[in-house]
């Protein structure tokens, strides 16, 4: 059975509720274009393969946080 794509507004709110775990940045910085023209690119957006972008914007945000403690502790 074939995942059934999420609209904006279903994607965005998703990116709500999932706000700690990378879904901040879709929320803070995805506007309704950029959404289609990704869709446009890529395919539809299903819960599965949101669920997996907002892990790697949370994985990329720990990174660079952990990269900054070592700039700031001059370990870097």
């Amino acid at each position: 059975m074939t995942e059934k794509a999420l609209s904006y507004e279903e994607f965005v709110e998703l990116a709500k509720e999932n706000y700690t775990r990378g879904g901040d940045v879709i929320v803070e910085c995805w506007a309704k274009y950029q959404f289609e023209d990704y869709v446009e690119m890529f395919g539809p957006v299903t819960r599965a393969k949101a669920l997996k972008m907002f892990r790697e914007y949370h994985g990329q945000e720990q990174e660079e946080r952990a990269i900054n403690e070592q700039i700031l502790a001059g370990e870097w």
